[in-house]
């Protein structure tokens, strides 16, 4: 009995530990999904919804786990088995989204470059008719320091009556001089180097949220089994606490 408590209590002290580092885990990624958000909803025109919509759904996964979290502490720390096992069967739901937004970043890293053609063509296109769009294309070139799609010759196939926009030009003083390249490799690589971090991060995410499920449903049914052989031994299935002191000596009264 007592090296079955032994083992319980190592297991116990091991998922409390795995919990907390998935705590620390859950608000790095509802950080993360923040900063990333805010980073595509600058360049909302350039990206298709679905990639926004990523960034909600790993806020909102993290901030679920986190409360989950507390609620398996809860679980542990008082050795409820319901709590535990209904903590593992939560957990491994989430896990289960999380491995459908895996696949759907990966799919969206994959489709990164035809998206943004697709979109910057529109957005070129529409620039000097509609002002949202134009700020957004300027925003973009002054930030990549690039000039049209795929170089500063789109804008007179597009606009062949205008001139180029200051956003393009490197030095104005004697007439524009625009930046060379392109704005389409520079935002593929920034819209795909964060596409590429949901994917992988909620792929390492996963993994050790697997580890947490599958310690929980351990200790679940070691401590099942140990409340069982105390309850056979006459014995309370609850948490263990600390002996009553003996009297050494009668009360006086």
């Amino acid at each position: 009995m007592r090296s079955s408590r032994k083992a319980l209590n190592m297991i116990k002290y091991l998922i409390l530990m795995l919990t907390f580092m998935c705590v620390v885990i859950e608000i790095i990624q509802i950080v993360v999904g923040a900063v990333l958000h805010r980073l595509f909803a600058t360049y909302t025109v350039f990206i298709d919804n679905d990639f926004v919509r990523a960034t909600h759904f790993l806020i909102a996964v993290g901030i679920v786990l986190v409360f989950l979290s507390i609620f398996g502490f809860a679980g542990i720390i008082f050795e409820n088995v319901i709590m535990i096992l209904l903590y593992a069967g939560m957990f491994g739901l989430i896990v289960i989204l999380e491995i459908i937004l895996a696949s759907a970043a990966f799919s969206m890293y994959y489709r990164v470059d035809s998206m943004l053609t697709r979109r910057m063509n529109i957005v070129i296109q529409q620039f000097f008719s509609d002002s949202f769009m134009r700020a957004s294309f300027n925003h973009m070139q002054n930030e990549m320091n690039c000039c049209g799609i795929q170089s500063y010759a789109d804008w007179a196939n597009f606009h062949p009556e205008r001139d180029l926009p200051n956003s393009c030009c490197r030095r104005v003083d004697d007439g524009c001089m625009p930046h060379e390249r392109g704005c389409h490799a520079p935002m593929s690589d920034f819209i795909g180097s964060r596409t590429h971090m949901i994917a992988t991060g909620t792929v390492i995410i996963i993994v050790f949220q697997v580890i947490c499920i599958v310690t929980a449903i351990i200790m679940g049914a070691r401590l099942s089994k140990y409340k069982q052989q105390l309850r056979a031994a006459g014995m309370s299935p609850g948490p263990v606490t600390a002996p009553e002191l003996i009297m050494t000596e009668k009360p006086k009264y």
